[in-house]
């Protein structure tokens, strides 16, 4: 949690706060983690959803939905004020991926601290990122997008895993001759596991590689968005579908809320039907030859990859901000397309909040895996416990997953 904040503060470095109560302009920083740099410890009270920091001299709790925080119970409050970005507008105290941010000056000279260089050394720490995308990516596969293996990754026992033994992916069907020689060959895929739906099966076909076994898991995260769907939406998209301009498509799509949103995550990742999914992908996992890797995706290799990414990881004990990281790299291997979407949008409506939910069709959002992971950690105490009670891993499992994956 901690150093997932800390990543969560770097995306936001460019984020500016504006106070009518203050004359200068302050960067916004996550509570928790610029105040346990400076030695606090933190509380969370779930009832309340109120967050605590101690030390020896001060006790900071910030409040959702408040206009503000204590500090000693003295309450600093900001009128109206807000944060922008890219002319979005929120409230202040903000929370961002599950974790409360607040102005950084204000916010020292609160507890006392020397601003010039306590805040300076909490954000250098803030800035750290410990995965880089041309470390992970495949570089010689041409074709498939947000190609990328996980051999590298430090867990928090300082272990890591293996190179080129787990790979996650776009859709196989963009790739070339090349890249499926180089799957079989170099990369010793065995098992190729699909999350696709069968209509995305039907328009992209599972391509055949050489030496590995196609395991067809389908997981209909749009399931709870087309139960949504009115008639007047499904005529609409029909008609955008067959001019192919992927901009109307966009827009019809983010402005009746069909693209994935933190509740969406927890509507259909804490379901069923993922649940019976994952222990499938589980079970492929357990049983992969050990000089061998598995190549797990979906379409654009981002939310359903991107969940089964992140539980592989717990059950490998990563920390939370490793397991962001990874997440979110999604939207550097796919920053050419994500970009290109935004254009789309552009020439429809300028209106921000469509163009950022326009985003998800091809990146992701930090609050949508925190949002499912927040509520595994509610109902199970932790995803770990969801593997457990979910998933029916086992002590055993998870040895057996670091035997086979972890150096």
């Amino acid at each position: 949690m901690k150093r997932r904040n800390a990543l969560l503060a770097t995306l936001m470095a460019s984020v500016l706060f504006a106070s009518n109560a203050a004359a200068q302009t302050s960067k916004l920083v996550p509570a928790r983690e610029t105040l346990e740099n400076l030695g606090f410890v933190t509380e969370w009270d779930a009832e309340t959803k109120t967050a605590v920091f101690k030390n020896d001299g001060h006790t900071v709790s910030v409040k959702s939905g408040d206009d503000g925080f204590d500090v000693n119970g003295k309450k600093i409050t900001f009128e109206n004020a807000v944060y922008e970005e890219e002319n979005i507008t929120y409230n202040v105290p903000v929370i961002i991926g599950g974790s409360f941010y607040l102005p950084d000056t204000e916010l020292m000279q609160a507890i006392g601290a020397n601003e010039q260089e306590e805040v300076q050394e909490v954000q250098e720490v803030q800035s750290e990122k410990h995965l880089d995308l041309n470390d992970y990516r495949l570089k010689d596969i041409e074709g498939i997008t947000n190609a990328r293996q996980l051999g590298g990754y430090v867990n928090k026992n300082g272990r890591v895993i293996k190179q080129n033994v787990i790979i996650r992916t776009g859709k196989p069907s963009d790739g070339t001759e090349n890249d499926f020689k180089l799957l079989s060959e170099k990369y010793k895929v065995s098992d190729m596991v699909d999350f696709r739906t069968d209509n995305e099966t039907k328009t992209a076909p599972e391509p055949t590689i050489e030496g590995a076994k196609n395991h067809h898991i389908p997981l209909n995260i749009a399931g709870d968005m087309s139960a949504l769907a009115t008639d007047e939406f499904m005529q609409a998209y029909a008609k955008a579908s067959q001019s192919g301009d992927k901009g109307e498509i966009l827009v019809l799509l983010a402005k009746n809320k069909m693209l994935p949103t933190p509740q969406m995550y927890r509507n259909y990742f804490l379901g069923d039907e993922a649940a019976a999914g994952y222990k499938e992908f589980f079970d492929i996992l357990l049983n992969k030859p050990e000089d061998a890797s598995v190549l797990f995706h979906c379409t654009q290799g981002k939310d359903r990859t991107g969940m089964g990414s992140a539980l592989f990881l717990y059950a490998l004990d990563f920390d939370d901000e490793i397991i962001m990281e990874d997440y979110l790299l999604t939207n550097e291997a796919n920053k050419a397309v994500i970009e290109a979407d935004v254009e789309a949008v552009k020439n429809y409506t300028d209106d921000a909040e469509t163009i950022e939910l326009a985003k998800m069709m091809d990146g992701v959002d930090a609050p949508c895996l925190q949002a499912a992971i927040d509520d595994m950690n509610e109902q199970y105490g932790s995803v770990k416990g969801y593997l457990k009670e979910r998933i029916g891993l086992t002590d055993d499992d998870f040895a057996k997953l670091e035997k086979l994956y972890l150096e």
